[in-house]
């Protein structure tokens, strides 16, 4: 494994632990939005996350082979794509839960409502992760590729 990690580099440790990420944010977010609370998995929030992960798994891909001029083209956009689809689908899902946490956690209206409260902590939960995710996806766009960069 420690060979491994080396020949990764520090872009593609940090490119591996953004597609974990991506991972983790959208399972969580596809088990918030089908909450009984909820019930709002939003198609284009879900396809951002795929997209997001599906490029980060192409510029792994990429990272661990021999890079031509084009392959190295694709792999920086790929990795400028990343950040953008995670902030997208980010502000996207706080926009969608932005009212529903104020009701939840700023009035007696939803006082009582065991899975209300449930649903919101996992919202921020969700949010919390979603950021963390972006954060981590563009220090790794900046972050150079081994040999390529120079």
């Amino acid at each position: 494994m420690g060979s491994a990690k080396k020949s990764m580099g520090a872009a593609g440790v940090f490119n591996a632990i953004v597609c974990l990420l991506s991972i983790v944010t959208f399972v969580l977010y596809v088990m918030n939005a089908t909450r009984a609370y909820y019930v709002d998995l939003n198609p284009v929030i879900a396809a951002l996350l795929v997209v997001a992960i599906a490029a980060e798994v192409i510029v792994l891909a990429l990272g661990r082979g021999k890079e031509g001029y084009a392959l190295a083209i694709v792999s920086d956009v790929l990795r400028v794509a990343v950040p953008c689809c995670l902030a997208v689908a980010g502000v996207m899902f706080i926009s969608a839960r932005v009212e529903s946490l104020a009701q939840v956690l700023g009035s007696n209206l939803e006082l009582g409502n065991v899975e209300a409260h449930e649903a919101a902590t996992q919202a921020v939960a969700v949010i919390v992760i979603s950021l963390v995710t972006w954060l981590f996806s563009v220090i790794a766009a900046f972050l150079g590729h081994g040999k390529s960069a120079k």
